[in-house]
């Protein structure tokens, strides 16, 4: 069965629709390269429209976000020596529930989740602060789904694609934990491969390693994306995996290469994917399936982006009832000022 199952995920890989051969590849939804001073500026002209005053609240707050990093930073400058002109950093928000009628009735699960990678080479060359509570193993699961406290460290990229992060999780009783994270891309024309594996140690969890492979096939907008993720913990010999297909049409993508985002199909930033996925917490044994559908589209700019989407799920718990409901959210980027002409606005008409 499992051979089945992988053929025919190499063969949908293959055979990406070929109607839009000739259509153009996605947009690139991208950070901004530039740094600090370069945001610097006169303020925007007076707003006239609701449009205007959410870019002008959104560059208010990215500017002195900005400005703070500068400034903390810079403090740390050898004395005697000009400070290192700092780049800007990036932080993403997204906001998101889903409403689910189960067998005990209707169920709103809201999620929020936020990633903040904080540059200040004044402090240390090649070393990044970061703050966000994505999930610590990386489990491509639905994000309302968890409850992942924040994380708070120090992140090293001793030499290339491995990363060092040392830091400590915000809960009642503060963790401490470590990982040790290997990933890159595998490209050849529009196949590409994107493995990874990462060794992880917390306070009160033990050690852990989890791990997985994400390949993707693009034809013009369409793409089509298989999945496979196991994750295992020492102390209580526990594994638990998630096999993920995805049929997408994406006229623009969210250039954020993390591996949950790739499996579930969260780095949309214009168009639709249809998701098939399974779980399970043995090496053969399911215990939930998942069918959805995610429709996203930029609300205002290049920086708002909404989605939603209906979906049904099966537990292995309630008997494998099918629960059916829908999820809905807002994806927020501080990367680049609103003021400045978005690509993806273009892409997405």
């Amino acid at each position: 069965m499992k051979i089945r199952t992988h053929c025919l995920i190499v063969a949908l890989l293959l055979a990406t629709p070929a109607f839009s051969a000739d259509a153009e590849a996605p947009g690139q939804v991208q950070p901004e390269a530039g740094t600090v001073p370069d945001i610097r500026g006169p303020g925007a002209p007076p707003a006239g429209t609701v449009g205007d005053y959410l870019d002008q609240g959104h560059d208010w707050l990215y500017r002195r976000m900005e400005f703070f990093i500068e400034d903390f930073d810079t403090w740390f400058a050898e004395r005697g020596v000009a400070p290192i002109v700092v780049p800007v950093s990036a932080l993403r928000i997204d906001f998101g529930g889903e409403f689910l009628r189960n067998s005990g009735g209707f169920s709103l699960i809201s999620a929020h989740n936020f990633d903040a990678s904080l540059r200040i080479p004044n402090l240390e060359h090649r070393l990044r602060v970061f703050i966000s509570n994505d999930d610590l193993r990386e489990t491509p699961a639905d994000p309302s789904q968890q409850q992942n406290p924040v994380r708070l460290g120090l992140r090293f990229a001793p030499v290339l694609h491995l990363d060092l992060e040392f830091g400590v999780r915000a809960k009642l009783l503060p963790t401490a934990f470590g990982t040790l994270r290997w990933a890159r891309e595998f490209g050849a024309g529009p196949l590409h491969f994107f493995p990874f594996a990462k060794a992880y140690v917390e306070t009160g969890s033990g050690v852990g390693l989890s791990g997985g492979i994400a390949a993707e096939h693009w034809n013009g907008p369409w793409v089509v994306r298989a999945a496979s993720y196991a994750n295992w913990v020492r102390d209580t010999a526990a594994t638990d995996w998630t096999q993920t297909l995805i049929l997408g049409y994406a006229r623009a993508v969210i250039q954020e290469r993390q591996y949950d985002r790739l499996a579930d199909g969260h780095d949309l930033a214009c168009g639709f994917v249809a998701k098939l996925a399974v779980s399970g917490d043995r090496d053969s044994r399911s215990s939930e399936y998942e069918a959805s559908v995610l429709v996203k589209r930029p609300v205002h700019g290049g920086w708002l982006f909404g989605y939603a989407g209906p979906m049904v799920r099966w537990y292995r718990t309630y008997q494998w009832h099918p629960d059916v409901g829908f999820w809905v959210g807002f994806d927020v980027l501080f990367w680049q000022l609103a003021s400045r002409p978005a690509a993806v606005a273009t892409n997405c008409r």
